[in-house]
């Protein structure tokens, strides 16, 4: 993989941490919305099963996408570095080169399409 194509990479890998960064603010305020602070005030206090079952759903819908997004994050970070130390677009598992068609769709994208069914 020649510098240019490295660095449109690196570009695209920047573009999704910080579109991420931005849309994890939404997640937690939804996660907030969907947690209220325990104050006392009964009012807040929903009785009604199909409210609580409500609320536990976005909750854990909440928690789902903020794990999505952490690891996300993590793999984004990871591929950074491999474009630093020279690695990028090489395979982890079997050394092979990733196909830029792969990296274009999923820049983070650590292992080519045979691994990637081998693993799955």
């Amino acid at each position: 993989m020649n510098k240019r194509d490295k660095l449109k990479f690196e570009r695209a890998l920047l573009a999704e941490k910080q579109r991420i960064l931005k849309q994890g603010r939404v997640t937690d305020e939804v996660m907030d919305a969907a947690c209220p602070d325990v104050t006392g005030d009964l009012s807040t206090h929903r009785t009604h099963a199909a409210d609580q079952g409500t609320e536990n759903y976005r909750r854990e819908m909440a928690s789902r996408f903020k794990t999505i997004e952490t690891d996300t994050l993590r793999e984004i970070e990871d591929a950074l570095k491999r474009i630093t130390d020279g690695t990028y677009g090489i395979c982890v598992s079997c050394g092979g080169p990733v196909p830029k068609a792969r990296l274009e769709v999923v820049p983070h994208a650590r292992l080519c399409m045979k691994c990637l069914k081998k693993h799955s």
